[in-house]
């Protein structure tokens, strides 16, 4: 990125910005998150690493109510994710308007980029923030090409999406994202889609948004990133928490036979 600086929302609360307590998701009869509890500062990268089928994915997405859950609660910036707690402790979900407001605040970063391929690159990134949170569109055009810039695709504004390398269409989701100002960012394995010599340049837009201060839970086999970036690393498996704490340590000194045994694999 050319520069540190980035827009995002003035907070609505102190403390965590994300809160979640007593988690629990189900496919069927497969319990595939079990109590799970977190809570992630303002500022912090938190990567998740773990097996296949840890839970991770499905944590991530529950974040901003890709997935519902059966029980427990999220909160983020303040709010309680996709729920509202009436009188006598009952919960109901809110209406999907409320949901979207909710999920502008949240940027979320697929595996697979899931780009418009009908619209140019610019038109990608201006569009939500119009379109979801009302903005002008001269301002979110002008945003937009900011925001280009800064990924180091200034001038490809005007093609389609298609004639991107998967590099280059994984830093305009990336934009596409910061547009609508986030408070939170999610990755979603962000580079396990590209070619090895893609993943790099994805890492590094990913890298400077860390020193600039956004807050990042990001799902990611990519140990020397997570080392570099990451103020702690939380290891799942079977759909709970085992081990979190500072990269170095749990890399150097896991205290979970699970994690020495998944670590033993990958480092």
């Amino acid at each position: 990125m050319n520069g540190t600086e980035y827009t995002t929302p003035i907070s609505i609360t102190d403390g965590p910005i994300v809160r979640t307590v007593d988690v629990n998701k189900w496919f069927g009869d497969r319990h595939i998150l079990t109590n799970v509890s977190i809570e992630v500062e303002r500022g912090e990268v938190v990567v998740l690493v773990g097996p296949s089928g840890a839970g991770k994915t499905t944590f991530l997405r529950t974040l901003n109510r890709l997935e519902a859950i059966e029980s427990g609660e999220i909160h983020v910036n303040g709010e309680r994710i996709g729920e509202r707690e009436r009188e006598g402790g009952k919960v109901s979900e809110i209406s999907e308007k409320s949901l979207a407001r909710q999920r502008s605040n949240i940027g979320f970063v697929f595996q697979h980029f899931n780009l418009f391929p009908h619209m140019t690159v610019l038109e990608n990134i201006w569009h939500s923030p119009v379109r979801v949170k009302g903005e002008k569109k001269s301002e979110a055009v002008a945003y937009a090409r900011e925001l280009l810039d800064r990924v180091g695709l200034s001038d490809k504004a005007d093609v389609r999406p298609r004639s991107l390398s998967g590099g280059q269409q994984q830093r305009v989701a990336i934009a596409r994202a910061l547009a609508m100002r986030p408070a939170l960012m999610l990755f979603d394995e962000p580079t396990s889609a590209l070619d090895p010599e893609m993943v790099g340049e994805v890492l590094q837009v990913m890298k400077d948004l860390a020193g600039a201060g956004m807050t990042m839970i990001i799902v990611s086999h990519e140990m020397g990133f997570t080392r570099e970036v990451a103020d702690r690393v939380i290891v799942m498996d079977a759909g709970t928490i085992i081990e979190q704490g500072d990269p170095e340590l749990v890399f150097t000194a896991p205290s979970h036979d699970r994690t020495r045994q998944f670590l033993s694999k990958i480092l």
